[in-house]
């Protein structure tokens, strides 16, 4: 993000940090109490949105952001793992004219 804002023509110095929060739900309960906005993925937001307590603003330029995934080696079935991983690499290469 800091990235985007830089390539932009900003500074770090534009940005006002006034609270840092630990979950996605208090992020969102923040800015539904009118303390602020926030750069969140649309797949977080998706109850809110139907609701009307939030609105989604898109941004000129699509934020990207690494994904990892990640498991406990002794209870994870290698199996699903190896199928999801497939399923989440074949989604991003058919979805990749999406994100640009």
């Amino acid at each position: 993000m800091i990235d985007s804002l830089i390539h932009a023509g900003g500074s770090t110095s534009d940005l006002h940090i006034a609270m840092e929060l630990g979950s996605l739900e208090s992020i969102k309960g923040a800015v539904e109490a009118g303390m602020g906005v926030s750069i969140l993925s649309s797949a977080t937001i998706q109850k809110e949105l139907k609701l009307g307590t939030l609105v989604s603003v898109q941004l000129e330029e699509p934020i990207d952001r690494p994904f990892s995934f990640v498991h406990q080696k002794q209870k994870f079935r290698v199996r699903a793992m190896e199928e999801l991983l497939n399923f989440a690499r074949q989604y991003c290469k058919s979805h990749q004219d999406d994100l640009i």
